[in-house]
């Protein structure tokens, strides 16, 4: 029994695989127009392991109160995602993580976002949620994905409950057809900001001076709809 359930952990780790690395770092530490402490790194392409094993690397190396995430990712591995989840959430760090205005974060990259004490987006930046993939190189009965990707799919939610319940729940629900549908629920960051339940926590929007730096805005997120 034990050993079927070491087996079962791991094919869930394996339940959705990056093929592509893409993973721009820029350590902000000190460097100039940069708040000291600082550490700014940068996740765009699809996550891997060694996506996560560049950013735990950084990570480790943070010496400052604040860490600054900037994505822009279609997703990727799952159990990778959620590596850099749960090291920023239990690193010590005041985290902000940041889709600009042009940016996409989708799929296994939404968990990486939900580890932000701030969570911000540009108005026209895009999520997608939708249901988990087992792409595993062994292949299984259909029963058994099934219980995999069933999992994968609880503790997606819950990883999102952890910062917003409400929104997890909506999810959740069949009805909506996002974590039970392959094809899913996008969403802009201005729609996810208008829901009122915190998921997406500001809103940002280019620099007007064309730098594309994201700027946050200095105004209340918009009433629920």
């Amino acid at each position: 029994m034990r050993f079927r359930l070491v087996l079962l952990h791991c094919l869930i780790l394996a339940a959705l695989c990056g093929c592509a690395r893409g993973l721009v770092m820029i350590d902000g530490t000190g460097g100039q127009g940069t708040p000291e402490g600082l550490r700014d790194i940068e996740i765009s392409g699809i996550i891997t392991q060694a996506t996560a094993n560049r950013v735990l690397d950084q990570l480790n190396a943070a010496s400052g109160p604040t860490v600054r995430l900037h994505l822009d990712s279609p997703g990727g591995d799952v159990s990778a995602a959620l590596q850099i989840h749960e090291r920023l959430r239990t690193g010590g760090w005041t985290v902000t993580t940041s889709v600009a205005d042009t940016a996409q974060c989708m799929s296994s990259c939404t968990l990486i976002f939900t580890a932000g004490d701030h969570r911000l987006a540009g108005p026209r930046s895009r999520f997608r949620f939708h249901a988990p993939l087992y792409v595993g190189r062994l292949p299984l009965p259909g029963p058994v994905v099934d219980l995999i990707e069933g999992m994968t799919r609880r503790g997606i939610a819950n990883t999102y409950a952890g910062v917003s319940p409400e929104f997890a729940r909506h999810l959740a629900d069949p009805a909506i057809r996002a974590l039970h549908s392959r094809r899913g629920l996008a969403l802009s960051g201005a729609q996810l900001a208008q829901r009122g339940d915190r998921f997406v926590t500001g809103l940002v929007e280019p620099d007007p001076v064309g730098t594309g730096v994201p700027v946050p805005l200095n105004r209340p997120l918009p009433v629920r709809y």
